[in-house]
């Protein structure tokens, strides 16, 4: 008796790209076991096919709930806020060829309607025939920082900010780095918090050559300027004289140093007029990270500090970093040789 053929289901266009997806995501899976932040892997139509336990603690989310509703797509999880009219910000992901980067996104869970303040990077994969195959979103939840400035901003304005500038006083700055250490130690996650330092140069000659009423005008105007540059996320701070202090939550060392570079160039392009007068103003910037348990706010600050020194030794109007060894200057061969400073990469 003649065996019968068991007939073999031919897979579908979309089953084969999700295969192809899965196979080129699978390449990272030993990398993507320590990802401390969320990922969910998305294919063309927006389905999620996979993720990590990290996304379901940064948002809340119960790995049944996904299990269960067998294939849910992103936009049945959360409420994507909309670019313009016709297009949310899962549109534009989805269309996009690059790696994607959105600082200060607000996610709505539609299970229950609360709200995340997340960093969201995205990396697209494409087939060699370059058919787009889905796209992984990487989801860090800031919710946390952006709360404790909040109650702080709101409740002691006035306490915590220093009169002239509207700048952070340094005890709030300080207390404010602490707390975030503090919570990555008890979430057992190593700490990611930039210290960028800055220092006007040749600021007592700006006093003594417009006058000190001319410097304060240039310390509040670069004041708004750092302010309008930084994130909702970001603490900066005036730290005494016309040293200011930045902190930069869940950053990286390259983004760190984009930051900085960042905010140099704006502080040297941007126009101080005062009483028709048109003052030169540049700033020198000193870089270091907390990323170890063992380190604390007040080396972090000293590191800083001895960047600060360099760069203003080294002919100012520069950023010099320490990140482990000792200081070194700043170039764009040094920060991936990313000459487009105007955004920084994931990190910030």
């Amino acid at each position: 008796m003649s065996a019968i053929p068991i007939p073999i289901r031919k897979m579908s266009d979309q089953e084969r790209k999700d295969a192809e997806l899965l196979a080129k995501f699978e390449v990272h899976k030993d990398f993507s076991k320590i990802f401390f932040d969320g990922y969910l892997l998305l294919n063309s139509e927006r389905t999620i096919i996979k993720f990590n336990q990290a996304f379901c603690a940064k948002v809340n989310f119960d790995v049944k709930a996904i299990v269960l509703k067998k294939n849910p797509s992103a936009e049945d999880v959360f409420e994507w806020p909309m670019v313009n009219e016709s297009q949310t910000v899962l549109d534009v992901i989805m269309k996009s060829t690059d790696a994607t980067r959105i600082d200060e996104l607000l996610l709505i869970k539609k299970e229950n309607e609360q709200g995340y303040q997340v960093i969201l990077g995205s990396y697209p994969f494409f087939n060699q025939q370059g058919e787009f195959l889905g796209v992984c979103l990487l989801m860090r939840n800031v919710t946390a920082e952006v709360g404790i400035t909040h109650k702080y901003t709101k409740a002691d304005h006035e306490r915590s900010t220093d009169p002239l500038t509207g700048l952070y006083i340094r005890r709030f700055f300080e207390a404010r780095i602490d707390e975030a250490l503090a919570k990555a130690k008890e979430l057992n996650q190593p700490p990611a918090v930039g210290i960028l330092m800055f220092d006007l140069d040749k600021f007592k000659s700006i006093n003594d050559t417009y006058g000190h009423q001319a410097g304060d005008f240039v310390l509040v105007e670069t004041a708004k300027l750092l302010l309008s540059v930084s994130r909702k996320t970001d603490i900066v701070g005036r730290y005494g004289g016309e040293e200011i202090l930045a902190a930069v939550f869940g950053g990286t060392a390259e983004g760190c140093c984009i930051v900085a570079e960042k905010f140099r160039v704006a502080i040297e392009q941007h126009e101080y007029i005062f009483e028709g007068k048109r003052i030169p103003v540049s700033t020198s910037v000193g870089v270091t990270m907390i990323t170890d348990f063992n380190d604390t706010r007040d080396l972090a600050v000293a590191r800083a500090d001895k960047c600060l020194y360099a760069a203003k030794a080294n002919g100012r109007n520069v950023v010099y970093c320490h990140f482990g060894e000792t200081e070194k200057r700043v170039t764009p061969e040094g920060m991936g040789g990313r000459p487009d400073l105007g955004a920084a990469g994931f990190g910030h």
